[in-house]
């Protein structure tokens, strides 16, 4: 046996062991999320799957790492909470797209003014939820860095010898 070969084979059976707690690259643009989540990008959306089940599209890779680390670390709360305040979100900016697009075509400036007018308070409503959003990614984040830290922990010491 080669000297690469133990190293791959090494690499191999760290990769299961620990599988649980690693982000990989699947190879074909995708992330594979503790061994349980599979992210996929198409561009504007980032889908999460399971092994059996899709679970959302998620407005970015970010809110949809967020929820898998929350979902993960069996925080539901959070994980519900992230997944409705992204719902939310995306229609919240669909029904702001919409309306603009109306108003821009209108054939006077009254028209336009009215409908920003209008779409006003949705824009607050989704500047809001948007902040919202944006607490629960940096607490699913702080989730996953004391998660990481935790597993540095265990392994160091008297059990990696």
């Amino acid at each position: 046996m080669t000297r690469d070969q133990k190293l791959e084979d090494f690499a191999e059976r760290e990769i299961k062991r620990n599988i649980e707690s690693i982000i990989l690259d699947n190879g074909t643009g995708g992330i594979v999320v503790f061994g349980k989540y599979c992210i996929e990008s198409d561009g504007t959306r980032s889908r999460v799957n399971t092994w059996d089940r899709e679970i959302h599209s998620f407005s970015s890779k970010k809110t949809a790492m967020s929820w898998c680390t929350a979902d993960h670390q069996q925080q539901y709360n959070l994980s519900n909470l992230i997944l409705v305040l992204d719902r939310k979100k995306q229609a919240l900016a669909a029904d702001i797209y919409c309306r603009k697009t109306v108003g821009e075509r209108g054939r006077h400036e009254s028209f336009y003014e009215i409908v920003n007018m209008k779409i006003q308070p949705k824009i607050d409503l989704y500047n809001s939820v948007d902040a919202e959003l944006e607490k629960c990614v940096n607490r699913a984040k702080y989730l996953q860095i004391k998660g990481f830290n935790n597993e540095t922990a265990r392994t160091s010491g008297s059990q990696a010898k």
